[in-house]
């Protein structure tokens, strides 16, 4: 039994989110919040609020997100980070990798379990701008996708540099990959040049992955990455692009 209705607005300007959505079930009323903006392909972070029935917080919750696209003839799902409390945030912090869309030929909704109740966001996914993921069959056989996990903002010069490498395993089952050697190059297409002092992306756990990438002027750029396992290259060229 549950209820729902959405509703936009801003938690106080200190946590700066904006809400998409309120679902109330067994007492406890799920918020679900975004960093602002339209959701779009690729990697996004997504949030979640909880209060009990007298309006109080509850911090202690195990909460799980389970993203679903229904294309009608099949369902899958795609890969997602799941939330863990933050504290200074005051909301369960986690993510997903929307991998296509919303179109005429598929929807998707965001399953959030708390505890043991689930609820049903439905969400408008749209297409980015820019290719922000990429998918790929390696030369193992094995499915993976690719997301570049955005930083607040790209300057001219050395940035921040983190991908998130996910193996897809069945139809809902997407585990992170912390097996690769990455070799990746910097190119900006429409002057025909790349960049120096770049730094190969290293694993830091849980599938993420990260280095350091320069640009030399703000521009059109793409990241050109080597994927290794064992010395056995998985996939040659698998790339995302930057526009800024």
């Amino acid at each position: 039994m549950f209820s729902a209705c959405k509703k936009e607005g801003t938690q106080p300007d200190h946590i700066n989110k904006t809400r998409l959505a309120d679902i109330t079930s067994d007492n406890t009323t799920i918020t679900l919040w975004s960093d602002g903006g339209a959701i779009q392909t690729g990697y996004n972070k997504l949030y979640v609020s909880l209060k009990n029935s007298q309006g109080n917080d509850i911090k202690d919750a195990t909460v799980t997100y389970t993203p679903m696209m229904d294309m009608i003839s099949m369902k899958h799902s795609s890969p997602a980070e799941q939330p863990v409390y933050n504290s200074e945030l005051q909301l369960y912090e986690g993510a997903v990798v929307f991998t296509m869309p919303t179109s005429e030929m598929g929807a998707w909704q965001l399953d959030v379990a708390v505890n043991s109740t689930t609820v049903s966001f439905p969400l408008t996914i749209s297409a980015a701008p820019q290719n922000q993921l990429a998918t790929f069959v390696g030369t193992d056989e094995n499915k993976y996708v690719l997301a570049l996990v955005p930083p607040l903002t790209w300057q001219v010069g050395l940035n921040d540099l983190d991908i998130l490498i996910n193996r897809q395993t069945s139809m809902t089952a997407f585990p992170a990959d912390d097996g690769f050697t990455i070799e990746f190059t910097p190119e900006m297409p429409s002057m025909g040049h790349g960049s120096p002092n770049n730094v190969h992306p290293v694993s830091t756990g849980s599938g993420h992955y990260k280095g350091k990438v320069n640009y030399t002027m703000t521009g059109d750029w793409r990241l050109h990455f080597k994927l290794k396992k064992n010395d056995v290259v998985i996939a040659e060229d698998a790339y995302v692009d930057i526009l800024f």
